[in-house]
């Protein structure tokens, strides 16, 4: 089972990248092979809204974007980390999201309605974890990344909410948020195997 870290954090080391890691950590206990990518790492324009089909590919651009879209293809499970930013996920984040805009099509039925299905053929399950300091309602962010699941052919199956990060003890050095980071990291593995 291969399963990928996505850290939507510029911060390495720190909360959301250390929750992340834990995650990872359980997931390889369970026997998984796990990677680590860092969005800020990578080169990614933003969506063009070009609403063209390259003869090859996912998109016109070929950018750092060809490693997310090699991952989304074959990975088995995700664990996608975030900060909060005006209640919802980080620019790197969502600079990913809405370049995968192009996974979607746009499918005409019999009866002339539309529908939309992904065309990434892979199912993959994820595990959510959102870093907050003063926001306190991860409901756009799980919104966002419901809609970007569709496209994507990613299921949400758990979620870390962390509130209050940096208040006190940083989310990083507290055992209870990077026990838990782990054991959800392994579940998403032993689940898998299960089905």
């Amino acid at each position: 089972m291969w399963v990928v870290g996505l850290v939507g954090s510029p911060r390495k080391g720190m909360n959301t990248d250390s929750l992340v890691s834990q995650a990872l950590s359980g997931a390889r206990a369970q026997g998984a092979e796990v990677e680590k990518i860092y969005l800020s790492d990578l080169s990614i324009r933003p969506c063009g809204a070009c609403e063209k089909r390259p003869p090859t590919g996912y998109c016109v651009f070929r950018d750092g974007m060809e490693e997310v879209y090699r991952v989304l293809e074959g990975a088995d499970a995700l664990v996608i980390g975030t900060p909060a930013y005006y209640g919802t996920v980080s620019g790197q984040l969502k600079l990913m999201i809405d370049r995968c805009n192009c996974l979607g099509e746009v499918v005409k039925g019999p009866d002339g309605g539309v529908s939309f299905r992904t065309r990434i053929a892979k199912r993959k399950r994820a595990l959510f974890i959102w870093v907050a300091d003063s926001s306190r309602d991860p409901s756009c962010a799980l919104h966002v990344m419901r809609l970007w699941g569709k496209d994507a052919n990613v299921e949400l199956v758990d979620t870390l909410i962390v509130t209050g990060a940096d208040r006190g003890t940083p989310a990083r050095k507290r055992p209870e948020l990077l026990k838990r980071a782990y054991e959800l990291g392994a579940k998403l593995v032993a689940e898998f195997q299960e089905l």
